[in-house]
Protein backbone atom coordinates (compact mmCIF):
# COMPACT_ATOMS: atom_id res chain seq x y z
CA UNK A 1 0.00 0.00 0.00
CA UNK A 2 2.79 2.38 0.93
CA UNK A 3 4.78 1.54 -2.21
CA UNK A 4 1.70 2.02 -4.40
CA UNK A 5 0.93 5.37 -2.86
CA UNK A 6 4.57 6.43 -3.25
CA UNK A 7 4.57 5.46 -6.93
CA UNK A 8 1.31 7.33 -7.43
CA UNK A 9 2.80 10.37 -5.75
CA UNK A 10 5.90 10.26 -7.94
CA UNK A 11 3.74 10.01 -11.09
CA UNK A 12 1.69 12.96 -9.88
CA UNK A 13 4.86 14.93 -9.19
CA UNK A 14 6.18 14.15 -12.68
CA UNK A 15 2.82 15.17 -14.16
CA UNK A 16 2.94 18.47 -12.29
CA UNK A 17 6.51 18.91 -13.51
CA UNK A 18 5.46 18.40 -17.11
CA UNK A 19 2.61 20.88 -16.67
CA UNK A 20 5.01 23.38 -15.16
CA UNK A 21 7.48 22.95 -18.02
CA UNK A 22 4.69 23.34 -20.57
CA UNK A 23 3.48 26.48 -18.83
CA UNK A 24 7.00 27.89 -18.73
CA UNK A 25 7.54 27.09 -22.41
CA UNK A 26 4.23 28.75 -23.28
CA UNK A 27 5.20 31.91 -21.40
CA UNK A 28 8.60 32.01 -23.12
CA UNK A 29 7.05 31.54 -26.58
CA UNK A 30 4.41 34.22 -25.96
CA UNK A 31 7.00 36.64 -24.59
CA UNK A 32 9.25 36.04 -27.61
CA UNK A 33 6.29 36.55 -29.98
CA UNK A 34 5.31 39.81 -28.26
CA UNK A 35 8.88 41.08 -28.32
CA UNK A 36 9.24 40.13 -31.97
CA UNK A 37 6.00 41.92 -32.90
CA UNK A 38 6.25 45.10 -30.85
CA UNK A 39 10.03 45.38 -30.69
CA UNK A 40 10.97 44.29 -34.20
CA UNK A 41 12.09 47.80 -35.13
CA UNK A 42 14.54 47.84 -32.24
CA UNK A 43 15.80 44.35 -33.02
CA UNK A 44 16.47 45.53 -36.57
CA UNK A 45 18.33 48.55 -35.19
CA UNK A 46 20.51 46.15 -33.23
CA UNK A 47 20.97 44.11 -36.41
CA UNK A 48 22.12 47.31 -38.12
CA UNK A 49 24.59 47.72 -35.26
CA UNK A 50 25.83 44.19 -35.92
CA UNK A 51 26.42 45.11 -39.57
CA UNK A 52 28.37 48.20 -38.52
CA UNK A 53 30.40 46.13 -36.06
CA UNK A 54 31.22 43.65 -38.83
CA UNK A 55 32.26 46.53 -41.08
CA UNK A 56 34.71 47.64 -38.38
CA UNK A 57 35.84 44.13 -37.43
CA UNK A 58 36.41 42.75 -40.93
CA UNK A 59 39.63 44.71 -41.65
CA UNK A 60 40.81 44.18 -38.05
CA UNK A 61 40.31 40.42 -38.40
CA UNK A 62 42.16 40.45 -41.72
CA UNK A 63 45.10 42.25 -40.08
CA UNK A 64 45.13 39.75 -37.20
CA UNK A 65 45.10 36.76 -39.58
CA UNK A 66 47.80 37.97 -41.97
CA UNK A 67 50.12 39.86 -39.62
CA UNK A 68 51.51 39.32 -36.11
CA UNK A 69 49.47 42.32 -34.92
CA UNK A 70 46.81 41.29 -32.34
CA UNK A 71 43.15 41.97 -33.01
CA UNK A 72 42.87 44.74 -30.42
CA UNK A 73 45.72 46.62 -32.08
CA UNK A 74 44.08 45.93 -35.45
CA UNK A 75 40.88 47.56 -34.23
CA UNK A 76 42.89 50.58 -33.11
CA UNK A 77 44.58 50.75 -36.53
CA UNK A 78 41.21 50.55 -38.29
CA UNK A 79 39.82 53.29 -36.07
CA UNK A 80 42.79 55.57 -36.74
CA UNK A 81 42.57 54.90 -40.49
CA UNK A 82 38.84 55.64 -40.57
CA UNK A 83 39.31 58.85 -38.60
CA UNK A 84 42.18 59.82 -40.87
CA UNK A 85 40.13 59.19 -44.01
CA UNK A 86 37.26 61.20 -42.55
CA UNK A 87 39.64 64.06 -41.71
CA UNK A 88 41.17 64.01 -45.20
CA UNK A 89 37.71 63.91 -46.76
CA UNK A 90 36.60 66.87 -44.69
CA UNK A 91 39.79 68.76 -45.51
CA UNK A 92 39.66 68.26 -49.27
CA UNK A 93 35.93 67.89 -49.93
CA UNK A 94 34.19 68.83 -46.70
CA UNK A 95 33.74 72.54 -47.31
CA UNK A 96 32.62 72.04 -50.90
CA UNK A 97 30.28 69.18 -50.02
CA UNK A 98 28.82 71.07 -47.04
CA UNK A 99 28.25 74.27 -48.98
CA UNK A 100 26.72 72.39 -51.91
CA UNK A 101 24.53 70.32 -49.58
CA UNK A 102 23.26 73.47 -47.86
CA UNK A 103 22.67 75.05 -51.23
CA UNK A 104 20.80 71.94 -52.36
CA UNK A 105 18.58 72.15 -49.27
CA UNK A 106 17.89 75.83 -49.98
CA UNK A 107 17.20 75.31 -53.67
CA UNK A 108 14.89 72.30 -53.45
CA UNK A 109 11.88 74.38 -52.29
CA UNK A 110 12.54 76.84 -55.12
CA UNK A 111 12.84 73.95 -57.57
CA UNK A 112 9.52 72.52 -56.38
CA UNK A 113 7.89 75.95 -56.70
CA UNK A 114 9.21 76.19 -60.24
CA UNK A 115 7.76 72.80 -61.07
CA UNK A 116 4.39 73.87 -59.65
CA UNK A 117 4.49 77.00 -61.81
CA UNK A 118 5.07 74.84 -64.88
CA UNK A 119 2.18 72.56 -63.87
CA UNK A 120 -0.11 75.60 -63.45
CA UNK A 121 0.49 76.48 -67.10
CA UNK A 122 -1.79 73.58 -68.08
CA UNK A 123 -5.52 73.19 -67.41
CA UNK A 124 -5.17 69.66 -66.06
CA UNK A 125 -2.42 70.85 -63.73
CA UNK A 126 -4.52 73.65 -62.34
CA UNK A 127 -7.44 71.27 -61.73
CA UNK A 128 -5.20 68.80 -59.86
CA UNK A 129 -3.69 71.55 -57.73
CA UNK A 130 -7.14 72.94 -56.98
CA UNK A 131 -8.32 69.52 -55.82
CA UNK A 132 -5.30 69.22 -53.56
CA UNK A 133 -5.87 72.71 -52.20
CA UNK A 134 -9.53 71.92 -51.47
CA UNK A 135 -8.47 68.83 -49.54
CA UNK A 136 -5.87 70.68 -47.46
CA UNK A 137 -7.50 74.04 -47.00
CA UNK A 138 -9.87 73.10 -44.21
CA UNK A 139 -10.07 74.51 -40.68
CA UNK A 140 -7.18 73.77 -38.40
CA UNK A 141 -4.53 74.17 -41.04
CA UNK A 142 -2.43 76.21 -38.64
CA UNK A 143 -2.58 73.42 -36.13
CA UNK A 144 -1.52 70.98 -38.81
CA UNK A 145 1.52 73.12 -39.59
CA UNK A 146 2.54 73.31 -35.93
CA UNK A 147 1.87 69.61 -35.48
CA UNK A 148 3.93 68.81 -38.56
CA UNK A 149 6.83 70.92 -37.29
CA UNK A 150 6.73 69.24 -33.88
CA UNK A 151 6.57 65.84 -35.56
CA UNK A 152 9.61 66.71 -37.68
CA UNK A 153 11.56 67.79 -34.58
CA UNK A 154 10.56 64.60 -32.78
CA UNK A 155 11.59 62.47 -35.76
CA UNK A 156 14.98 64.21 -35.89
CA UNK A 157 15.60 63.63 -32.18
CA UNK A 158 14.56 59.98 -32.52
CA UNK A 159 16.88 59.53 -35.51
CA UNK A 160 19.83 60.99 -33.60
CA UNK A 161 19.08 58.79 -30.58
CA UNK A 162 18.77 55.65 -32.72
CA UNK A 163 21.97 56.51 -34.57
CA UNK A 164 23.84 56.93 -31.28
CA UNK A 165 22.50 53.57 -30.00
CA UNK A 166 23.59 51.79 -33.18
CA UNK A 167 27.09 53.34 -33.11
CA UNK A 168 27.74 52.55 -29.43
CA UNK A 169 26.35 49.03 -29.77
CA UNK A 170 28.57 48.43 -32.81
CA UNK A 171 31.63 49.76 -30.97
CA UNK A 172 31.06 47.52 -27.94
CA UNK A 173 30.33 44.48 -30.10
CA UNK A 174 33.38 45.01 -32.29
CA UNK A 175 35.62 45.45 -29.23
CA UNK A 176 34.48 42.30 -27.37
CA UNK A 177 32.49 40.02 -29.69
CA UNK A 178 33.32 36.83 -27.73
CA UNK A 179 31.72 38.25 -24.57
CA UNK A 180 28.33 38.68 -26.25
CA UNK A 181 28.50 35.48 -28.31
CA UNK A 182 29.36 33.35 -25.28
CA UNK A 183 26.62 35.05 -23.27
CA UNK A 184 24.03 34.24 -25.93
CA UNK A 185 25.22 30.64 -26.24
CA UNK A 186 24.79 30.06 -22.49
CA UNK A 187 21.03 30.29 -23.05
CA UNK A 188 21.18 27.08 -25.11
CA UNK A 189 21.71 23.46 -24.04
CA UNK A 190 25.44 22.61 -23.90
CA UNK A 191 25.07 19.94 -26.59
CA UNK A 192 23.73 22.48 -29.10
CA UNK A 193 26.25 25.24 -28.45
CA UNK A 194 29.02 24.09 -30.85
CA UNK A 195 26.59 23.79 -33.78
CA UNK A 196 24.94 27.15 -33.09
CA UNK A 197 28.38 28.76 -32.77
CA UNK A 198 29.24 27.29 -36.19
CA UNK A 199 26.04 28.70 -37.67
CA UNK A 200 26.70 32.13 -36.12
CA UNK A 201 30.19 32.08 -37.64
CA UNK A 202 28.76 31.22 -41.07
CA UNK A 203 26.23 34.08 -40.79
CA UNK A 204 29.01 36.47 -39.82
CA UNK A 205 31.08 35.43 -42.84
CA UNK A 206 28.20 35.86 -45.28
CA UNK A 207 27.36 39.30 -43.85
CA UNK A 208 31.00 40.40 -44.07
CA UNK A 209 31.16 39.35 -47.71
CA UNK A 210 27.89 41.14 -48.45
CA UNK A 211 29.09 44.33 -46.76
CA UNK A 212 32.38 44.39 -48.66
CA UNK A 213 30.60 43.81 -51.97
CA UNK A 214 27.98 46.45 -51.20
CA UNK A 215 30.63 49.01 -50.26
CA UNK A 216 32.42 48.45 -53.58
CA UNK A 217 29.16 48.86 -55.50
CA UNK A 218 28.23 52.04 -53.60
CA UNK A 219 31.63 53.55 -54.38
CA UNK A 220 31.33 52.63 -58.07
CA UNK A 221 27.84 54.15 -58.33
CA UNK A 222 28.98 57.37 -56.63
CA UNK A 223 32.01 57.74 -58.92
CA UNK A 224 30.07 56.98 -62.12
CA UNK A 225 27.25 59.33 -61.11
CA UNK A 226 29.67 62.12 -60.23
CA UNK A 227 31.45 61.80 -63.57
CA UNK A 228 28.18 61.83 -65.51
CA UNK A 229 26.75 64.81 -63.63
CA UNK A 230 29.95 66.79 -64.16
CA UNK A 231 29.90 66.01 -67.89
CA UNK A 232 26.28 67.15 -68.10
CA UNK A 233 27.06 70.33 -66.17
CA UNK A 234 24.53 69.63 -63.42
CA UNK A 235 24.92 71.92 -60.39
CA UNK A 236 25.65 70.38 -56.97
CA UNK A 237 27.13 67.27 -58.59
CA UNK A 238 29.14 66.16 -55.53
CA UNK A 239 26.33 65.92 -52.94
CA UNK A 240 23.97 64.44 -55.52
CA UNK A 241 26.52 61.71 -56.33
CA UNK A 242 27.11 61.02 -52.63
CA UNK A 243 23.35 60.67 -52.06
CA UNK A 244 23.08 58.29 -55.03
CA UNK A 245 25.97 56.17 -53.76
CA UNK A 246 24.69 55.96 -50.19
CA UNK A 247 21.11 55.14 -51.20
CA UNK A 248 22.39 52.38 -53.46
CA UNK A 249 22.75 50.43 -50.20
CA UNK A 250 18.99 49.79 -50.50
CA UNK A 251 18.20 47.51 -53.47
CA UNK A 252 15.41 48.46 -55.91
CA UNK A 253 14.07 51.46 -53.96
CA UNK A 254 17.40 53.15 -53.17
CA UNK A 255 18.43 53.98 -56.76
CA UNK A 256 15.02 55.57 -57.39
CA UNK A 257 15.26 57.71 -54.26
CA UNK A 258 18.82 58.67 -55.19
CA UNK A 259 17.77 59.80 -58.67
CA UNK A 260 14.92 62.08 -57.54
CA UNK A 261 17.04 64.99 -56.15
CA UNK A 262 19.33 64.97 -59.20
CA UNK A 263 16.37 65.00 -61.61
CA UNK A 264 14.78 67.87 -59.66
CA UNK A 265 18.00 69.90 -59.85
CA UNK A 266 18.25 69.13 -63.55
CA UNK A 267 14.62 70.17 -64.04
CA UNK A 268 15.41 73.54 -62.44
CA UNK A 269 17.87 74.12 -65.30
CA UNK A 270 15.46 72.85 -67.94
CA UNK A 271 13.32 69.83 -68.87
CA UNK A 272 15.92 68.61 -71.36
CA UNK A 273 18.65 68.45 -68.71
CA UNK A 274 16.28 66.59 -66.38
CA UNK A 275 15.73 64.03 -69.12
CA UNK A 276 19.49 63.65 -69.60
CA UNK A 277 19.96 63.18 -65.84
CA UNK A 278 17.26 60.50 -65.76
CA UNK A 279 18.99 58.74 -68.66
CA UNK A 280 22.31 58.97 -66.80
CA UNK A 281 20.84 57.21 -63.74
CA UNK A 282 19.32 54.51 -65.94
CA UNK A 283 22.73 53.98 -67.56
CA UNK A 284 24.56 53.88 -64.20
CA UNK A 285 22.06 51.41 -62.75
CA UNK A 286 22.31 49.25 -65.88
CA UNK A 287 26.10 49.13 -65.55
CA UNK A 288 25.79 48.38 -61.82
CA UNK A 289 23.07 45.77 -62.20
CA UNK A 290 24.25 43.90 -65.29
CA UNK A 291 28.04 44.26 -65.10
CA UNK A 292 29.33 45.23 -61.65
CA UNK A 293 26.91 43.39 -59.38
CA UNK A 294 27.39 39.96 -61.04
CA UNK A 295 31.15 40.43 -60.74
CA UNK A 296 31.12 41.67 -57.15
CA UNK A 297 28.03 40.83 -55.15
CA UNK A 298 26.91 37.54 -56.68
CA UNK A 299 30.31 36.06 -55.90
CA UNK A 300 30.01 37.26 -52.31
CA UNK A 301 26.43 36.20 -51.59
CA UNK A 302 23.67 35.46 -54.08
CA UNK A 303 20.02 36.02 -53.22
CA UNK A 304 17.22 35.60 -55.73
CA UNK A 305 15.62 38.98 -56.60
CA UNK A 306 12.20 37.67 -55.53
CA UNK A 307 13.58 36.86 -52.06
CA UNK A 308 15.04 40.37 -51.71
CA UNK A 309 11.80 42.00 -52.84
CA UNK A 310 9.69 39.84 -50.51
CA UNK A 311 11.96 40.63 -47.56
CA UNK A 312 11.77 44.37 -48.30
CA UNK A 313 7.97 44.31 -48.53
CA UNK A 314 7.45 42.28 -45.36
CA UNK A 315 9.99 44.11 -43.20
CA UNK A 316 8.92 47.47 -44.64
CA UNK A 317 5.30 46.82 -43.70
CA UNK A 318 6.20 45.68 -40.19
CA UNK A 319 9.14 47.93 -39.28
CA UNK A 320 9.03 50.85 -41.72
CA UNK A 321 12.13 52.35 -43.40
CA UNK A 322 14.60 50.55 -41.14
CA UNK A 323 13.09 47.27 -42.32
CA UNK A 324 13.67 48.17 -45.96
CA UNK A 325 17.29 49.19 -45.23
CA UNK A 326 18.31 45.91 -43.55
CA UNK A 327 16.02 43.60 -45.55
CA UNK A 328 18.71 42.17 -47.85
CA UNK A 329 21.39 41.30 -45.24
CA UNK A 330 18.67 40.08 -42.87
CA UNK A 331 17.33 37.79 -45.59
CA UNK A 332 20.87 36.53 -46.25
CA UNK A 333 21.33 35.73 -42.56
CA UNK A 334 17.98 33.93 -42.39
CA UNK A 335 18.81 31.89 -45.48
CA UNK A 336 22.09 30.72 -43.93
CA UNK A 337 20.32 29.79 -40.68
CA UNK A 338 17.64 27.85 -42.57
CA UNK A 339 20.26 26.07 -44.66
CA UNK A 340 22.32 25.03 -41.65
CA UNK A 341 19.70 24.34 -38.98
CA UNK A 342 16.84 22.97 -41.08
CA UNK A 343 18.08 21.68 -44.44
CA UNK A 344 21.26 20.13 -43.07
CA UNK A 345 20.37 19.24 -39.47
CA UNK A 346 16.68 18.35 -39.76
CA UNK A 347 16.40 17.09 -43.34
CA UNK A 348 19.93 15.70 -43.45
CA UNK A 349 20.66 17.21 -46.88
CA UNK A 350 24.26 18.37 -46.94
CA UNK A 351 24.66 18.41 -50.71
CA UNK A 352 24.60 22.22 -50.82
CA UNK A 353 27.49 22.40 -48.37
Amino acid sequence: MTASSGEHGSRAARGLGYVGEAAGLTVIVLAAALLAWYGLKYFLLLFLGVLLALLISAPANWIARHTPVPRSAGLAIVGVVLLGLAALGLYFFGSAALSQTLELGERLPQILDGMLDRVREHDWGRRILQLLADGEGKDGSGGKVVGGALKAVGSTVAFVAHFAIVVFFAAFLAAQPRLYVDGALRLLPPARRPRVREVMHAIGEILERWLVGQAVLMLCVAVLTLGGLLLLGVPLALPLALVAGLLNFIPFLGPILGAIPAILVGFSEGPQLALYVAGLFVLVQSIEGYLLEPLVQHRAVYLAPAVILLAQVLLGLVAGPIGVVVATPFAAAVMVAVEKLYVEDVLGDRSAA
